[in-house]
């Protein structure tokens, strides 16, 4: 049995024996020290979680923190002569990365090993790191050590990598997606594209990328990231025609890929309304699952982990978000709104805050933030009761 035959297969066997209903989530902030505001963004199968913090001073730090979450179990992570620092990844032994922003706004990669005193910078070959340009952003980094992401080169195409230790040069692989726009002034702004969560531990790398319309469509690529290990694909509903006028910036964006190949992400139809998908390989129109949390415009997945479980979170008609978990088969959508998050449609100021889930591990643990009335944002790490904890879904005490 190949790969992606026991990835269906498994994939199968897990919508069958998933609890029909959700239990109580349970939140616990992540405490930072004299911090103006901070977010989760990922949490390893350990429970030790990172995001981003931002002090008094305005200036964002990465942050590592592990349980209780308390002020004692808290470390600040900052490359030396660069104002920020934003944490995106972590893995088992407790290397992280993220991206180091500098005085001109220019992004570079960085990754760092406890106790985290020294953090180490990288460009991607070919990416513009000086003036205006975006430059180097980190999304994902596996157990071995891979880091995927994209970069801008100098006239601002957004190119796809991964790269490897030690981070240099000859480590780097791009990942350019048939039918890209990906070279000249006029594919500006349009690319491959590889955020957080993107990659697994088997190397196997999602993302989507906008063609010469400016229409989105997803992949996958395999190692060793040639054009042969690539496949292209449209969620089915997804406004996908460079013939329709109403698709440019619609189209489907994958956001996460579990062990298995499993991808979720979201999808915009013609009205610009998005809808949260998961598809297995070989991600055809049969493998597709679309879902919505009740009341959204706009639904956004995350992550997704081992067992399937999606987080994310969704906005609604007034603009608040509100974060979801979701179990296969997904006919079934949890809203929750996390402590301090603005979540009243009725209160005008909750519009753009609420409730943000990003990272979820293999224990069902995720982390995000809620955005309160005045907009500051406040970490938090959270478990769902009843949640299943192997692939035999034993549920927990």
């Amino acid at each position: 049995m190949n790969s992606r035959t026991f990835a269906i297969t498994l994939f199968t066997a897990m919508t069958v024996q998933v609890p029909a209903h959700a239990g109580e989530i349970q939140f616990t902030p992540l405490t930072v020290p004299n911090q103006v505001q901070d977010g989760g963004s990922a949490i390893n199968d350990l429970g030790v979680a990172v995001g981003i913090y931002e002090g008094a001073n305005g200036v964002r730090y990465g942050f590592v923190s592990t349980p209780p979450y308390s002020n004692e179990s808290f470390t600040t992570v900052a490359a030396a002569g660069i104002p920020h620092t934003n944490l995106w990844g972590i893995t088992l032994e407790g290397t992280v990365t993220g991206n180091s922003i500098d005085v001109s706004g220019v992004y570079h990669g960085s990754v760092s090993q406890p106790p985290y005193s020294t953090v180490t910078l990288f460009d991607a070959p070919d990416a513009c790191s000086s003036g205006t340009c975006l430059g180097t952003t980190v999304g994902s980094i596996n157990l071995k050590g891979l880091i995927a992401g994209y970069y801008s080169d100098a006239n601002g195409v957004n190119h796809g990598y991964v790269t490897h230790p030690p981070y240099t040069e000859s480590t780097f692989t791009t990942i350019n997606a048939p039918g890209a726009c990906s070279s000249g002034m006029r594919c500006s702004g349009l690319g491959t594209e590889i955020n957080t969560f993107a990659l697994n531990d088997l190397g196997a790398v999602t993302g989507y990328y906008l063609d010469k319309d400016g229409v989105a469509h997803g992949f996958v690529s395999y190692p060793p990231y040639t054009k042969t290990t690539l496949t292209t694909f449209d969620a089915p509903g997804a406004c996908s025609s460079d013939r329709n006028s109403l698709c440019p910036g619609e189209g489907t964006y994958p956001e996460s890929i579990n062990l298995f190949g499993v991808i979720t992400g979201t999808y915009y139809d013609a009205e610009g309304v998005g809808h949260g998908f998961v598809s297995y390989p070989p991600y055809t129109r049969t493998t597709f699952t679309s879902f919505d949390a009740a009341g959204s415009i706009d639904t956004l997945p995350s992550s997704i982990n081992l067992e399937g479980v999606v987080v994310g979170y969704f906005s609604d008609a007034s603009g608040v978000n509100h974060g979801f978990v979701s179990h296969p088969p997904y006919t079934t959508v949890t809203p929750f709104d996390a402590p301090h998050a603005c979540s009243s449609d009725s209160n005008p100021a909750c519009s753009g805050n609420g409730t943000v889930a990003y990272g979820i591990n293999v224990e069902g643990m995720f982390t995000g933030y809620a955005a309160d009335a005045t907009g500051h944002r406040h970490g938090f790490v959270a478990q769902q009761y009843g949640h299943p904890k192997s692939l035999g879904w034993t549920a927990q005490p």
